[in-house]
């Protein structure tokens, strides 16, 4: 497809398949926020509301509203889930709620998940950008900066470290991601000290020159604990130098920009399967007979298993994140590898992640290595698919045809 073929196909698929099904069947209109636990045909699998959906359909909703129309239902739909947000997740001591019931009532108490709340800080400036709420800025500053403190304390757990005192990529990859699209907005000395920090970390601690790799998990003192140093979490690591792409973009670094593209070309060279297709999950190098532990995604009964060099459930936001990044760097270089690994992401999206193919709505968000088709789901996702739409959408205006 060239550039306006691709353009029509995704507000096709933006305008009148995603959105649609998630105002039909995920948004709470009544009392505001987001289900994710839907299968293909929009039937709720549970009715309990997980934090990280709220803030990531607040953001969704606001980014619509700023960027595609203003249309009055998308800043309602946001409007109502920061409310729910605000006036449900928040605990007396200071966290917020992990699990909700529709109506707000609590499920789960904050147990260590500090993504949802970091979720919640990035719907909260986006929805402050769409409607000048200054309160919605001043808690999203405050929410990031009580964050910062306590993630950068050695005796805290971090989400997906099983110890304290481990540092995971995903906690600068947020961080920065909210950083950058704050201070394209406002100045804040604070906020500009952690997307410096963040940077630091991503391009020159995580980064393994001996696996030219990026590492996801380092010890407190960013040294490398000896079982991590030749594992990569080949997506994670994409998705977020993506987004030092666009804090280089807000700084003018050109330097950093490239870093960050042919890192992002060696992760998806080293993890494409160009048997089945798509990227797998992690490599842990030279490695062939690592038994990896059991992976069962958050919202879902799945649960992968796999033995060898690489771990092959191939999650479908992996994807979304190689979309975003190769057309971002085929923007600007017209590189053939970024147009090839673009091209074969969105087939394999197409024909073996959208349920359409089967005469379903609704996307297969974790898959084996062979792609198989599962004729249920118990997760849809509020945020990838259509951050991934709406960003490329805007890169694909700028290529104008």
């Amino acid at each position: 497809m060239n550039i306006a073929e691709i353009r029509k196909k995704y507000r096709h698929d933006l305008f009148e398949e995603y959105l649609p099904f998630w105002e039909k069947f995920g948004v709470d209109h009544e009392h505001g926020g987001f289900f994710h636990s839907l299968d293909y045909d929009g039937t709720r699998v549970k009715t309990d509301k997980f934090h990280w959906f709220q803030g990531r359909g607040v953001w969704v909703y606001s980014f619509l509203y700023q960027h595609f129309g203003k249309e009055a239902r998308y800043l309602e739909i946001a409007r109502k889930a920061k409310d729910f947000m605000l006036k449900h997740e928040p605990q007396p001591d200071g966290w917020w709620a992990e699990t909700l019931t529709p109506e707000g009532k609590l499920v789960r108490p904050f147990a260590g998940d500090v993504y949802g709340m970091y979720f919640g800080a990035e719907g909260l400036q986006e929805f402050a950008a769409a409607t000048g709420d200054g309160q919605a800025h001043e808690l999203s500053l405050g929410l990031m900066k009580k964050l910062w403190s306590y993630i950068n304390s050695p005796s805290v757990q971090l989400p997906g470290t099983g110890r304290p005192g481990v540092r995971p990529q995903g906690m600068w990859m947020v961080n920065l991601r909210i950083a950058t699209q704050m201070l394209r907005r406002w100045k804040d000395p604070e906020i500009a000290e952690i997307a410096e920090r963040c940077v630091d970390a991503i391009i020159n601690r995580h980064y393994n020159p001996d696996i030219g790799l990026n590492n996801e998990l380092l010890n407190f003192d960013f040294s490398r604990p000896p079982e991590e140093a030749t594992k990569s979490l080949l997506g994670h690591s994409a998705e977020t130098l993506w987004m030092v792409m666009d804090e280089a973009d807000r700084r003018g670094d050109s330097k950093l920009w490239q870093t960050a593209a042919e890192r992002i070309r060696r992760h998806l060279d080293v993890g494409w399967d160009y048997v089945y297709g798509g990227l797998a999950q992690w490599i842990n190098v030279d490695q062939g007979c690592y038994q990896w532990p059991a992976d069962r995604p958050v919202g879902t009964d799945l649960e992968f298993r796999a033995t060898g060099e690489y771990f092959y459930m191939k999650p479908l936001w992996a994807l979304n994140e190689v979309l975003i990044a190769a057309l971002n760097i085929y923007e600007r270089t017209r590189a053939e590898w970024a147009e090839r690994y673009f091209t074969m992401a969105q087939d394999l999206i197409d024909r073996k992640y959208s349920a359409r193919p089967h005469g379903k709505s609704g996307y297969m968000l974790f898959a084996d290595r062979k792609l198989t088709f599962q004729p249920h789901v118990t997760r849809q996702d509020n945020y990838h698919p259509p951050r991934q739409l709406m960003l490329n959408l805007l890169t694909l205006e700028r290529m104008g045809t």
